[in-house]
């Protein structure tokens, strides 16, 4: 590595990642949850996190094409000098990788902060109560009928 090759942690990994291997504009990808730094915590309060690597040629180079199923505390690098602009680092407990990519996409779970921004729908008891009893009638034969005279339509 060079002097002026800059590096720049994308994402980190806590635990154990699971790695595929795929065809098609996603050559590979890295999924499980993501360290938390600053804050300690149990992984409730962590997010699942996937790396997608786009690749720049048909298929990953030979040193991937060894990637074992399950990779320990993993962390992607973006190699940031001159002409390797477009190369990744893969560091886990098993292997370091570099790796050519067009580039990589990082995707985080949203659902935990997206319901915990929204509130919860809340129903009146009665409410509740009066369309069970209307889906329980509803339920006998006949009852569709009697409820439309009473309401005048036919």
């Amino acid at each position: 590595m060079s002097a002026e090759l800059k590096l720049r942690e994308l994402i980190a990994f806590d635990g154990v990642v699971e790695c595929r291997q795929e065809s098609g504009a996603v050559a590979l990808s890295l999924r499980g949850f993501e360290r938390r730094t600053g804050r300690q915590g149990t992984r409730d309060d962590e997010c699942v996190a996937e790396a997608l690597f786009a690749a720049a040629v048909a298929t990953l180079p030979a040193a991937a094409a060894t990637l074992p199923p399950r990779l320990t505390d993993v962390r992607v690098i973006e190699l940031d000098g001159g002409a390797d602009a477009d190369r990744f680092q893969i560091r886990a407990r098993e292997l370091q990788l570099d790796l050519p990519a067009r580039s990589v996409q990082i995707h985080r779970d949203a659902g935990r902060a997206f319901f915990s921004a929204v509130p919860p729908a809340r129903v009146p008891l009665g409410r509740r109560i009066g369309w069970t009893w209307l889906l329980l009638l509803l339920r006998l034969p006949g009852a569709a009928g009697l409820l439309a005279r009473l309401r005048g339509n036919r």
